[in-house]
């Protein structure tokens, strides 16, 4: 498992033992303005944007675009993205006469 999907995994886990957890899926259910990247995210995706602190997540180009610009020193965190591998043809399918 990648090392960054294993700390957001982790993160959750150790909210949902805090109790920490209702706060975040009770705001990541709220509508989210249109005009947030983060509006076309997952429930999952946005609690773990909550969780993290912050109710407007972007990437580095994304900020740029909004005319605004990452601070020195400030910290990312990870969501989560779904991957999707093309399975070759005849690999893993039986073959029966």
């Amino acid at each position: 498992m990648n090392e960054k999907v294993r700390k957001v995994l982790e993160t959750i886990l150790d909210k949902f033992k805090t109790g920490d957890i209702p706060e975040a899926v009770a705001f990541s259910m709220l509508p989210v303005p249109d005009d947030l990247p983060s509006a076309k995210w997952s429930l999952l995706n946005r609690t773990v944007m909550f969780l993290s602190g912050t109710h407007d997540g972007r990437g580095y180009r994304q900020w740029n675009k909004a005319n605004r610009y990452v601070k020195k020193g400030s910290k990312a965190f990870h969501i989560l993205v779904p991957y999707f591998k093309k399975k070759e043809e005849g690999v893993g399918m039986s073959t029966q006469n």
